[in-house]
């Protein structure tokens, strides 16, 4: 663990990413409300990248939606590397390594990645493990 601005983090990563399928709903009340599953086989689904922050019971602060997996996975790897480090107290990388370049930066130091194991660790397998994410309308940003 690193402990950096008060909190205690996983490694040099502030952030995490992690793929998921997910569904998005427009609430009455204007709400957006996004839930991503971990386990369950869905027919009408979005894809999400839902960025985490690297810290214990990893708290979300974003997810982006897609329509086509391959706009998400495009959409990781020009992201992903730029993520903020501890090492660069907090800031991203001035000139970010390739994505396979920081794939193996992370192979090699071992970091890991999102776990929702770890999160509901209370909940046997294939209990249907899921999270909702709600935002005002006006800051989501639509499915692309």
């Amino acid at each position: 663990m690193i402990k950096y601005q008060e909190r205690e983090y996983f490694d040099d990563r502030l952030f995490i990413l992690y793929l998921c399928k997910g569904k998005v709903e427009i609430q009455p009340d204007g709400l957006v409300s996004t839930t991503i599953y971990h386990e369950k086989e869905l027919t009408d689904f979005v894809w999400c990248l839902v960025t985490f922050r690297n810290c214990a019971r990893y708290p979300a602060t974003r997810v982006d939606s897609f329509y086509k997996k391959e706009d998400a996975i495009t959409y990781q790897k020009s992201i992903e590397p730029e993520t903020p480090l501890i090492s660069l107290q907090g800031k991203s990388p001035i000139n970010p390594l390739s994505y396979e370049e920081y794939r193996s930066w992370k192979n090699k130091n071992d970091f890991k990645e999102y776990d929702f194991h770890e999160v509901f660790t209370a909940r046997p397998k294939g209990s249907n493990a899921r999270e909702t994410f709600m935002e005002e309308k006006s800051q989501f940003k639509g499915i692309r």
